[in-house]
């Protein structure tokens, strides 16, 4: 009995569909996995704090210094924007809604969970830098035309 070709059991479109809602399904984990209440209380302050104390890009933390990290209620606002923005990222690339953005702003949470953690915090870069790659593949090959609602509606 010949192998199994499983290029011909699904379309290259198809394939890049998978890789898409795997994609999506992985942001939606990243909201789930989080202690949600302490999280949007403002739980990770401490952990950011120190990864920004010693940071290897000073303008980097100068930024964050300045933004986030200015006060208790702006850390609490930018914790509910990264809970917001990792669940519309996993909505819009799971269900191929406005993936073209969807996939932008995901690649913007990775780029910047990249310069946060710098070269502390190697744990989780394997993971960031891969989810940045599928979202630039799934971007350039316009991957939200096959099993999305992109494809219905456009």
């Amino acid at each position: 009995m010949p192998p199994l070709d499983i290029f011909d059991w699904l379309t290259k479109e198809e394939w890049l569909a998978v890789l898409r809602i795997g994609l999506g399904l992985w942001w939606l984990e990243s909201v789930r996995h989080k202690d949600l209440p302490g999280f949007l209380r403002g739980g990770s302050r401490g952990w950011v704090e120190g990864l920004v104390d010693d940071h290897p890009v000073p303008a980097f933390a100068r930024v964050l210094k300045a933004t986030a990290l200015r006060s208790e209620r702006t850390w609490v606002v930018t914790s509910w924007m990264v809970v917001l923005g990792e669940f519309a990222a996993g909505v819009s690339i799971t269900f191929g809604f406005l993936t073209f953005a969807g996939l932008v702003l995901a690649a913007f949470l990775n780029l910047n969970y990249l310069l946060l953690a710098g070269l502390k915090d190697q744990g989780e870069q394997g993971q960031n830098l891969m989810m940045l790659l599928i979202a630039v593949v799934l971007f350039v090959t316009g991957a939200g035309a096959v099993w999305g609602v992109d494809a219905a509606i456009f």
